[in-house]
């Protein structure tokens, strides 16, 4: 009898299967902001979308927006170790 195999081997291979993977990675950068940038930027942004390795990012205000890009290569530098390098190329932020 074969070994029963974890949700966790499984739905990957489903998500690569169905041509889904790379959208569950983005969705998973979004989702995970507040943790990839801490409370503080949490607080006054909002991640959007992802695609084609651009970020969107809503900002609350643009002294804030000003701050943030000097700091979107230490960003990018982060979200790529956290997940894999080149998912987040550019990020763009909003007013």
């Amino acid at each position: 009898m074969n070994q029963p195999l974890s949700l966790g081997k499984i739905i990957p291979e489903l998500l690569k299967e169905f041509g889904l993977d790379k959208k569950a990675l983005n969705y998973d950068v979004i989702t995970h902001w507040s943790e990839l940038v801490g409370e503080k930027i949490a607080a006054v942004t909002r991640a959007e979308k992802l695609e084609k390795g651009v970020l969107s990012v809503k900002v609350l205000n643009s002294v804030w927006r000003y701050e943030l890009t000097l700091h979107s290569k230490t960003i990018l530098q982060k979200i790529a170790s956290e997940y894999r390098p080149g998912i987040v190329t550019e990020i763009r932020w909003k007013l």
